[in-house]
């Protein structure tokens, strides 16, 4: 699915596109409250019932040998190594950089290298060498819609190698993010049939972004064929 050539946004478009963000913003509040119920708290809640079954067989004086306390240790071990990783990654997610201070190269730099310490996913990074001082409602948007495209990718497709392009092309910034994951089909992002599901939350918060900065949102899928997604927008936002 390719963008369209920027056009100018009326008032009245803006705020029907900062309607659906603070819309999108409330869906992705619920999804990671669920996201924690599902893994994080799950995880701790078998962790907190292996102690209690210890704990009982102590009590009612079982013997309870070398090696099943090593299994139970190992396995403690496991589940609260993995909750740590995925508070690391909720925290990740709301870590934000100071936008109006650094320059986009760098916040996406960074960004990139954060979450492959989050996840161990390799992202090769292919960035600008030239400085881009773009307006801080641009850098708010490229940060959001590189941090979500990589999430999505990780955590969604699985995949296993990610890559950023990050280049200035006739004053437009374009940022490219692709993975090797399973792809899905693509949904339509615009005009009336729109997609407005809601696993599709996270494309509608990056159009929605791109909008209000009036740039172009490409997006290019297939399952088994990975995903491309390519942004651009003008400095000055």
């Amino acid at each position: 699915m390719s963008g369209k050539p920027p056009q100018p946004i009326t008032s009245n478009e803006e705020r029907m596109a900062a309607r659906r963000i603070l819309a999108v913003t409330e869906e992705e509040l619920q999804r990671i409250v669920l996201d924690i119920h599902d893994g994080l708290a799950q995880r701790l809640f078998v962790a907190q019932t292996q102690i209690s079954l210890l704990k009982q067989k102590r009590q009612q004086g079982t013997v309870i040998s070398e090696v099943e306390w090593d299994e139970n240790l190992l396995r403690l071990s496991s589940l609260l190594a993995e909750a740590l990783q995925e508070i690391r990654h909720f925290l990740g997610a709301f870590r934000a950089p100071d936008f109006a201070q650094r320059d986009t190269a760098v916040i996406i730099h960074d960004l990139v290298r954060q979450h492959e310490a989050l996840t161990g996913c390799p992202v090769a990074l292919i960035s600008c060498p030239e400085r881009l001082p773009a307006s801080l409602p641009v850098k708010i948007a490229l940060y959001r819609i590189c941090q979500e495209a990589l999430n999505n990718a990780y955590r969604h497709a699985h995949a296993t190698e990610q890559k950023v392009r990050l280049s200035l092309e006739n004053q437009m910034i374009r940022l490219e993010v692709s993975d090797n994951g399973q792809g899905f089909t693509p949904p339509p992002l615009h005009g009336p049939e729109a997609t407005e599901q809601a696993e599709h939350i996270g494309l509608r918060g990056m159009r929605d972004r791109v909008g209000l900065v009036n740039g172009q949102f490409e997006l290019h899928t297939a399952p088994g064929r990975g995903t491309q997604i390519i942004v651009k927008v003008p400095l000055d936002g």
